[in-house]
């Protein structure tokens, strides 16, 4: 085999390994916003790329108070979301694009398969300690200034 077929066969292969690695498997470090929800100052964490969003939460033992993740997506539409290997209670948060609330689930059962689906399209998930929805009196309709999120 030639030197150039060799090249043609194996440039692109490892072109494609590098994308994979850097869609699927590579975390950034994440980036935090501050941002005020009902008169309430929260810590949000982003989840922007694929590995973020299917890391979320899993396998961190607490969340501290006052803080939350919040998934982008690129467009509205269904969200589904579990909890499997989440060892916390969590509530979901479903935004549309404009930011406001279109679905709030509390998931109590942690490291289910359980899925949990907002029932209006949606753009962004915020995952905050389970119950905070209620302690900040959040309600469907309400709206969240996602004005410092970079999407």
């Amino acid at each position: 085999m030639s030197k150039s077929l060799i090249l043609i066969i194996i440039f692109p292969i490892i072109i494609i390994a590098i994308l994979i690695w850097r869609l699927f498997f590579y975390l950034p470090s994440a980036d935090f916003v501050d941002i005020k929800i009902n008169n309430t100052n929260y810590k949000i964490e982003l989840a922007k790329t694929v590995a973020q969003k299917t890391k979320g939460l899993s396998q961190r033992e607490k969340l501290c108070s006052n803080c939350g993740m919040l998934f982008i997506f690129g467009y509205e539409t269904e969200l589904p979301f579990w909890m499997k290997d989440t060892l916390i209670p969590l509530d979901m948060i479903w935004l549309n694009k404009d930011g406001k609330i279109v679905d709030i689930k509390t998931a109590n059962e942690t490291n289910s398969t359980k899925i949990y689906q907002n029932q209006s399209k949606a753009q962004y998930v915020l995952e905050l300690n389970a119950n905070d929805s209620q302690k900040i009196n959040l309600k469907i309709g309400d709206f969240i200034d996602l004005s410092k999120i970079n999407d």
